[in-house]
């Protein structure tokens, strides 16, 4: 089995080692489609270890873990398991995904972030993929409805790798009037107007007449004109999404039909001409696309995530367990997030990364969540449970785990962490596994 190992490893250090040619051949796949197929070349896809590896990555959409963003954590994954990561979480129309960290990798290994969104009831993957190793990353992504997302990190085979990256959802566009903060914003999108006969269809932005109106994005001037409502305004046409901005109440208007214009550019000055003469100076500010949409996310700022202090080396090896009575597993690092699980005083967990007060950990049943980093210690041990002879020590806690080595005589040996049925024990000359109690 060892030398199996090793012939493995040797493969996949040749493999790793061909970075460059791999993405230049397989131009239309993601680089971790390009993986799977490298191992495919080199017949190494239904060893046991490399369908361990893609089950990992599957296992990742059916995954309780769901983060809030904007979300900073640091992690590592060990050599010897084939695991993924994943970070499910929500975002709305008019957000940019943007997703940055840095990872090291032993032997140019590299870690595969690949975005996926939830559309058609089944999670599809945008054209978005990126892979890593002792590097920098970067990915952003913006969408274009409310749905649901999945982002998943996982490291070659036999890789070890620390990581730390942060998840922070941001507009699409910058607020229209200068200076402007989330605070500016008023009147917002679908409230009540000339007593229900109709509904805001945009949102109001408060600043001191004069105050620039400037292009959120790209684009340009479709309209410039007067009307009994909006009073002076503006219409600005984005090719790039297909929409139109509306820019009413304006003081004056300084742009002119035809024009076009880049972000940031002056359009004209905030008043409250039309209908909002009666009004402090603001502008309405409206997106139509097929209709009005709620401009909302697509200006309001949100706080960034700062990248996460690599975790603890100290905290990648051993075997810890949770020291209060019943501990809260959690999708996500904070105590809002869904209950998962409530899990009982010295069950054994793994820590696999760390989100400020927060450690992710990995149950033996391979389920992952999170607990407060105050919750957690190294095992204790203490306790003693006796095992019969022939017994097996188990590789895992579950029945068909492999067997570490086998009891030649009955006796006890030292509890160190439980989970259901399974003791995590260590023996009279040193060696852990677990113990199936009766």
């Amino acid at each position: 089995m060892r030398n199996g190992l090793y012939l493995i490893s040797a493969i996949l250090l040749l493999l790793t080692g061909c970075n460059g040619a791999i993405n230049q051949v397989f131009t239309s796949t993601t680089p971790y489609e390009a993986y799977i197929r490298t191992l495919e070349k080199a017949e190494l896809a239904e060893t046991p270890m490399v369908q361990a590896w893609i089950a990992a990555g599957q296992q990742v959409f059916r995954d309780s873990v769901i983060v809030t963003l904007p979300l900073s954590e640091a992690g590592y994954f060990s050599a010897g398991e084939p695991t993924a990561r994943a970070y499910h979480f929500e975002v709305k129309e008019g957000q940019v995904l943007s997703i940055a960290g840095n990872s090291e990798a032993e032997a140019n290994a590299r870690l595969f972030l690949d975005l996926f969104v939830w559309r058609n009831n089944e999670w599809k993957q945008v054209e978005h993929s990126v892979a890593a190793g002792d590097t920098l990353f970067q990915l952003s992504y913006e969408f274009d409805n409310d749905t649901r997302g999945l982002l998943r990190l996982q490291p070659e085979l036999m890789a070890r790798v620390y990581y730390t990256i942060s998840i922070s959802p941001n507009p699409a566009l910058i607020n229209p009037v200068f200076g402007a903060t989330n605070r500016s914003i008023g009147s917002l999108y679908g409230v009540d107007r000339d007593g229900g006969r109709r509904s805001h269809e945009g949102v109001d932005i408060f600043a001191p007449r004069g105050t620039p109106v400037i292009a959120p994005t790209n684009g340009f001037i479709s309209r410039v004109g007067n009307n009994k409502l909006g009073g002076k305004v503006v219409w600005m046409q984005d090719q790039s999404r297909g929409q139109s901005y509306y820019f009413a109440h304006l003081d004056s208007q300084l742009v002119q039909s035809g024009k076009r214009v880049l972000q940031g550019d002056t359009l004209g000055l905030v008043g409250n001409t039309g209908n909002a003469r009666t009004t402090p100076p603001h502008l309405h500010f409206g997106i139509y696309q097929r209709g009005s949409k709620d401009p909302i996310n697509y200006i309001r700022t949100l706080e960034a995530a700062t990248l996460s202090p690599p975790l603890d080396t100290a905290l990648m090896s051993g075997a810890y367990e949770l020291t209060a009575r019943q501990t809260n597993l959690r999708s996500g690092p904070g105590n809002k997030h869904l209950v998962l699980e409530q899990l009982p005083r010295d069950t054994y967990v793994k820590i696999l990364g760390q989100s400020g007060d927060w450690y992710r950990v990995l149950l033996p049943d391979q389920k992952q969540g999170y607990v407060s980093k105050n919750l957690v210690a190294p095992v204790a041990g203490g306790g003693t449970a006796e095992v019969q002879a022939a017994a097996p020590l188990l590789s895992e806690a579950r029945p068909d785990a492999v067997p570490v080595t086998y009891f030649s005589d009955t006796g006890n040996v030292e509890v160190l962490a439980l989970y259901g049925n399974y003791s995590f024990v260590r023996t009279a000359d040193g060696k852990t596994g677990w113990v199936q109690q009766p």
